[in-house]
């Protein structure tokens, strides 16, 4: 007893003389030290702190590092939760007020302290003439709702496959409500799907949300665990949008989530993010091809509707020969705008010409744009699964069921079932009933010509 109360005049003697963040810290661990002595056991992990807290691990980290200063209510349990006597608990929490009044005192924040922070608006331009997705609009406003009484950060992931208009949904939606976010809106491409071009690595994207509160280069530690830790902790006490857009899997989103509830993330991704929705509980919203009225509605933001009304039949055509999928009405809308004395009914004309395959793009889009963003998810499939896409192009009807498709590609059931599962996290296929799979025209023209080139005659 004599030993414990030398220890405890020792720390309340240590805290009277406290007034830096690095002090203050230096207490918070020597009373955890203490603890793990006192106990007959190891020190408390930041994890395991947090899990008596419901704080974040990253939290706990900058409150022990010297990174963060606790609130008044956080500090107090922190150091009840550390062993802290009755009689030190007082000295401690002066010595936390007296670090809170010299750092409100300073007229320039020293170098190893955050310098002021700015308020990042990172989103890009919303696309124009942007339509539809009203259900889905609406599941992101509950979430957003939802997230006021949460315990833990709200992640909404927005799925679909290529051309969907995911990344369009996600960025309106975010300027739609960026008001509600005073501490900034964060913005990264990730690059999960671009052969051009390495998806951008979890401390790439850290630094430069980091960069973009103005911390300087020299203040970033060096270390991913480091970094993430400042960034949860520059985010914990701020109401901040984070739109992660183009994501690979999960792993690389969750490098990159806050800690706290205040925050709001949305992430895009051709990926299911299936672990993220099971783990982090993020709310999946799956996007589809537009409705009709939805398909026609976008030609008339981008056309206008007495262009699109002069010409219903050929407006109408145009939208079943783009399969209602996003990216391709836009590429033939762009061609019309540049053409603004071309009837609808040529372009009509030119998408029939070429008997629903993408050749007939070529024409509209040089670039070919629509094989360049198809081939981004084909080209990660694994060769099983990729023959086994090539060989539902031959499939004559609307769906087809899982015994059907395994014989088509020559595999067993069980075989079948598994490529089918990778097609489907891929969303280059859908499972629209249970055990039947279908997928938009476009992707069987795509597929079509794959197997045209790449399966001999035999096979075919």
């Amino acid at each position: 007893m004599a030993i414990q109360d030398q220890a405890a005049g020792s720390l309340a003697e240590a805290a009277a003389s406290v007034d830096t963040l690095a002090g203050l810290a230096e207490l918070l661990r020597r009373l955890r030290r203490r603890h793990a002595r006192r106990s007959e056991g190891r020190e408390l992990t930041y994890r395991e702190i947090a899990a008596k807290t419901d704080w974040s691990a990253a939290i706990v980290g900058g409150y022990l590092t010297g990174t963060a200063l606790p609130p008044t209510d956080r500090f107090d349990a922190l150091v009840r939760l550390l062993g802290a006597e009755q009689n030190e608990q007082g000295v401690l929490a002066t010595a936390r007020d007296r670090v809170a009044e010299a750092r409100h005192r300073l007229p320039t924040a020293p170098r190893c302290a955050p310098p002021n922070l700015l308020i990042p608006r990172e989103l890009p331009p919303s696309v124009a003439g942007f339509t539809g997705r009203v259900q889905h609009v609406a599941t992101l406003d509950r979430a957003l709702s939802t997230g006021t009484q949460a315990a833990a950060v709200v992640i909404a992931a927005v799925l679909g496959t290529a051309g969907v208009g995911k990344s369009a949904l996600a960025v309106h939606w975010a300027h739609r409500v960026a008001d509600r976010f005073p501490g900034g809106q964060l913005y990264v491409d990730l690059r999960g799907f671009d052969p051009g071009r390495s998806p951008l690595h979890p401390a790439e994207a850290i630094r430069g949300f980091l960069a973009a509160f103005g911390m300087p280069s020299g203040l970033i530690p060096a270390s991913l665990t480091a970094q993430q830790g400042l960034y949860r902790s520059l985010l914990a006490e701020r109401r901040v949008l984070v739109v992660l857009d183009n994501a690979r899997d999960a792993d690389q989103v969750r490098v990159l989530l806050p800690g706290g509830p205040r925050c709001v993330v949305v992430v895009t991704s051709r990926d299911h993010l299936t672990s993220l929705v099971a783990a982090e509980g993020a709310h999946a919203l799956v996007l589809d091809v537009l409705g009709d009225l939805e398909a026609r509605d976008l030609l008339v933001g981008r056309l206008g509707a007495d262009r699109v009304g002069a010409e219903p039949v050929a407006a109408a055509e145009i939208v079943t020969r783009c399969a209602n999928l996003p990216l391709a009405l836009a590429v033939v809308a762009a061609r019309a705008t540049l053409h603004p004395d071309f009837p609808l009914a040529a372009l009509a004309a030119d998408l029939r010409a070429g008997g629903g395959g993408l050749t007939a793009f070529d024409a509209v889009d040089p670039t070919g744009k629509l094989r360049t963003v198809f081939s981004w998810s084909y080209q990660e499939l694994s060769a099983d699964a990729a023959r086994m896409f090539r060989a539902l192009a031959r499939c004559p009807g609307p769906d087809i069921a899982l015994p059907a498709a395994a014989s088509l590609a020559g595999v067993a059931v069980p075989t079948g079932a598994r490529l089918l599962s990778e097609l489907a996290q891929a969303h280059l296929v859908k499972e629209h009933v249970p055990g039947r799979f279908t997928f938009h025209n476009l992707l069987r023209a795509y597929a079509t010509e794959l197997a045209q080139t790449a399966d001999p005659t035999t096979d075919r």
